[in-house]
């Protein structure tokens, strides 16, 4: 018999939502938590093209957050619109503060990760989830008829990944996910579900999505 694992976050489902495509992202520099990049017109129409995806979720999400970047508080504001949902923006589900590598040019940040270094003047890989730990839990503390959504930031992804020692990479603009936990699970026990529409059927897809163990 093995025993149950202990959870590192509450095991509550969530929807983890990353921010349309910011001015940042369009030229292909760094972002994270020292610059608030707003969206652009792409940015905005992918937030409404995940508001129809959100109208074709079986389980639709109870409560917003988001974080206080401009590029995710309007992804979030976009999509709410057509429901109402109570929103909250939340101070410490920001991007990864990068310090000297902010506005840096994604080739040189990629070789940089890559190389296992940390950000200079910024916050450790081991600060960062802990930050984004510590914003998680009260909100999966909280009782929810369905599963609240995060609208936060592909680092976020990142940093949530490495609470449990897995990556999650390759996170796209507007591209959400589901987590479910599962307890019995050892190594990560959640269940990963890329969430998308089918335009014909007019239904949500669930594409069941594997981390890559670090």
């Amino acid at each position: 018999m093995t025993n149950s694992p202990t959870f590192l976050l509450p095991p509550s489902p969530f929807y983890l939502v990353r921010h349309g495509q910011s001015v940042s992202n369009s030229i292909e520099r760094t972002a994270g938590g020292g610059v608030d990049t707003p969206l652009t017109e792409a940015g905005r129409a992918q937030a409404q093209t995940l508001a129809c995806v959100l109208h074709h979720l079986p389980l639709r999400p109870s409560k917003i957050y988001h974080s206080h970047m401009i590029r995710a508080r309007d992804t979030a504001h976009i999509v709410n619109q057509d429901f109402g949902l109570p929103i909250m923006g939340h101070p410490d589900i920001h991007e990864h503060m990068l310090g000297d590598w902010e506005n840096i040019p994604w080739e040189d940040h990629h070789r940089y990760m890559a190389s296992g270094l940390e950000p200079p003047n910024g916050e450790t890989q081991a600060q960062f989830s802990q930050r984004v730990a510590k914003a998680f839990t009260p909100i999966l503390e909280m009782p929810h008829d369905t599963p609240p959504m995060i609208v936060a930031h592909g680092g976020v992804f990142r940093a949530f990944g490495l609470i449990y020692g897995v990556g999650i990479q390759g996170i796209g603009n507007c591209e959400l996910r589901l987590f479910s936990p599962v307890p019995e699970r050892a190594r990560f026990p959640w269940d990963m579900h890329k969430l998308s529409i089918d335009v014909e059927k007019g239904t949500a897809v669930l594409e069941e999505i594997q981390p890559s163990f670090v």
